[in-house]
């Protein structure tokens, strides 16, 4: 019950974490079985939980990554994402990082900045695409060719 107060979290990362710390697979899955049945074991609810948190700084790859690392399934992390408004949501947490990463890096050299600001949104999980075309139209609007 400690691990699911931190955090809600999927039945296979619950069922690793049982295991990490020394149960044994029968008392683990009856626990587990307890946990559904109560309906505090809940792997669409977990992946939500981590889109709405996760999702205000990430893209979708980075938030698909960390959550596949959990053991959730794909379908579950792309209903969750969906469900919490994954496109639009990105799109603001793009603006944002970009915002923030290019007023900081303004006295870099253009094409240095321009692949300081690419290389950062890239580790944040944002697709290259987008991430292009907001530096173009930052760029543009920078007031520089």
């Amino acid at each position: 019950m400690r691990l699911l107060a931190a955090r809600p979290r999927g039945e296979s990362e619950l069922s690793a974490r049982l295991r990490e710390r020394g149960f044994a697979k029968p008392a683990i899955g009856a626990a587990l079985a307890k946990l559904r049945e109560a309906g505090w074991l809940d792997d669409l609810a977990a992946a939500r939980s981590a889109v709405r948190s996760r999702g205000e700084r990430y893209g979708r790859e980075r938030l698909e990554r960390e959550l596949k690392s959990r053991g959730l399934a794909k379908d579950v992390i792309t209903a969750a994402y969906e469900a919490e408004g994954g496109a639009e949501r990105e799109e603001e947490a793009l603006r944002r990082a970009f915002r923030k990463l290019w007023v900081a890096r303004a006295n870099l050299a253009p094409p240095l900045r321009r692949r300081r600001v690419f290389d950062a949104l890239t580790r944040r999980g944002f697709s290259p695409e987008k991430i292009s075309d907001i530096i173009r139209r930052g760029y543009e609007v920078d007031g520089r060719s």
